[in-house]
């Protein structure tokens, strides 16, 4: 025997760790000498043998699955935790690191495998586990609100800061179930959550993670929504789980603050955009960060032709000074606001003359953040009218008419079906598979999504018909001008189709579907109140029958 082969046998026989290769169907092929000191069995007990023989019957699974299948497929530092034969009968644990080896062609010829004895390390984290003091030290520690259940939704333990959160829990009374204690929450399109969907239940049900699930408890103290960010995991344990063991974790935070602040903002920014005031947004720099839709409609321009700008290139306080003209900034200077007579220059280089304020806004005391500059334009008042008027009668965020302006449409529609004896359709339509949108992409891809399919409807209905969104994810739709329930049915049709087309909103695409009741008139009904009722039922029929479109029954 030369060196060489003498150092690596005395290399092998030394090792503290069982090192082996196997064939691909799991057989040893080699196992080191350290086999007799770790499992009491010599290398030529194991080799040619199925080590599936040794493991525990509750492991064989998840080591097949988890380590055997995925190192099959090329994946290489694959580590596990299992239960392992001894020769004189008992089980230890061990971690396994696993390798493939692969021939010249890629395929997976062998698979190398290095395991040591971890029982005592094992033993050392059940004793850990275990220790009550040490786990509820922990819990106590968090800021969250922790809920632990078991596999049956029974509380196990409630950390102190859930009960703040949850006043409906108590710490003294666990094994009671969770799904009796929480059929109140909602969603935030105002929904009921029912028990089966709380994110525990669903943890419970499939295995999976929820994480952010936002919902909100009513208080009926002072009107206002409690509103709670829930997580909820499944416990894994290598050890054998028993009915009393964790088998869910829910984390939980009040949010409230947080969401009355998003929704403050989105007012103002609603009451930035629609204000009948024009109003731009200026940086400490002198440019323009941001503007109305007063301002577009002032300037007959559009956003992007101002952002980014400086606001001296268009606007002026008289033909020969800028907006940062000694009277202004004189006054910005000592008093932080001046008002008068403005000079604004629109896109095509015309003058007219505004009533407008500038007030510098602080970050700190010492920082100056941005300027506001609004404007009251004394010719355009009849634009602003009627912009008032748009958005009165129009959905925000698809632009389509709201409720109020579809009770006007309805009574036209009535009266011009009754003075010729016209027909005309009346089609609730309510989408599918929008709330999943909403609960895994966020409220700012639901918004999209509506737009999307507000358009699409649009562009399939024609002139004299009337798409409106009367709330979430529903619509009305007023179709004149058909004859038979055939024709009304076949557009439904089409809406349905084209509502059910993908769509890509950046790396995301998306699916919804769309439920359709329909009531014409005056087969269904001859007043705004009965067709809305008819196709709103004949909706929920379509609903419950797993159908795209139901008819109305006759009146």
């Amino acid at each position: 025997m030369n060196p060489s082969e003498e150092f690596y046998r005395r290399l092998a026989e030394n090792m503290s760790d069982l090192v082996a290769l196997h064939s691909p169907d799991g057989r040893y092929k080699w196992v080191s000498p350290s086999s007799t000191r770790t499992l009491g069995y010599s290398p030529e007990e194991l080799i040619g043998t199925d080590p599936y023989l040794l493991f525990h019957p509750d492991d064989q699974f998840s080591i097949r699955n988890d380590t055997h299948v995925k190192a099959l497929k090329g994946d290489g530092n694959i580590l596990i935790r299992y239960r392992i034969r001894h020769a004189d009968g008992h089980y230890i644990w061990f971690e396994t690191l696993t390798q493939p080896i692969k021939n010249e062609d890629g395929l997976v010829v062998e698979l190398h495998t290095t395991s040591r004895d971890v029982t005592e390390q094992q033993d050392l984290e059940e004793v850990l586990s275990r220790n009550e003091a040490v786990y509820r030290t922990s819990l106590e520690s968090l800021v969250e609100g922790i809920v632990v259940l078991n596999a049956s939704g029974e509380i196990v333990t409630i950390n102190s800061q859930a009960t703040v959160i949850l006043p409906f829990l108590d710490a003294k009374k666990c094994q009671e179930s969770l799904e009796g204690l929480i059929d109140k929450f909602i969603y935030p399109s105002g929904d009921r959550c029912p028990p089966s969907e709380f994110p525990s239940s669903l943890t419970l049900k499939t295995g999976k993670s929820y994480t952010q699930v936002l919902l909100g408890v009513p208080s009926a103290q002072n009107q206002k929504t409690q509103w709670i960010s829930f997580n909820s995991r499944p416990v894994l344990s290598e050890i054998p789980p028993t009915p009393e063991s964790p088998a869910v974790i829910i984390s939980c935070s009040d949010v409230t603050d947080r969401i009355e602040r998003e929704d403050l903002l989105k007012l103002w920014s609603t009451v930035f955009q629609y204000s009948s005031e024009s109003i731009v947004i200026i940086n400490e720099l002198g440019v323009i960060i941001d503007l109305n839709k007063s301002f577009e409609l002032l300037t007959k321009s559009d956003q992007s032709s101002w952002i980014g700008k400086s606001a001296e290139t268009i606007t002026v306080n008289s033909p020969s000074e800028t907006i940062f003209g000694s009277e202004i900034w004189s006054e910005l200077e000592e008093s932080g606001q001046w008002t008068g007579e403005f000079w604004l220059r629109d896109k095509k280089g015309a003058i007219q003359t505004t009533w407008a304020s500038v007030t510098r806004v602080y970050q700190s005391e010492i920082t100056t953040n941005h300027f506001i500059l609004s404007m009251s334009d004394f010719n355009e008042r009849k634009s602003q009218e009627e912009l008032l008027r748009h958005n009165a009668g129009h959905d925000a965020l698809t632009g389509l008419p709201n409720r109020l302006l579809l009770a006007d449409r309805f009574k036209i529609a009535i009266s011009t079906a009754s003075r010729n004896n016209q027909r005309f359709g009346c089609f609730f339509l309510d989408l599918d598979k929008f709330k999943p949108v909403n609960d895994l992409y966020g409220h700012a891809v639901g918004d999209r999504v509506l737009q999307i399919i507000a358009h699409r409807m649009e562009s399939i209905v024609r002139s004299i018909d009337t798409v409106t969104r009367i709330g979430g994810d529903e619509f009305i739709l007023i179709i004149q001008g058909l004859n038979t329930v055939d024709e009304y049915i076949n557009l439904a049709e089409r809406l349905v189709r084209e509502i059910s087309i993908p769509i890509d909103i950046g790396s995301c695409l998306l699916y919804v579907g769309a439920s359709v009741g329909i009531a014409i008139y005056p087969d269904h009904g001859s007043s705004i109140e009965q067709l809305l009722s008819a196709s709103d039922a004949a909706m929920y029929e379509a609903k419950s029958k797993d159908l795209d479109i139901y008819t109305a029954k006759e009146v």
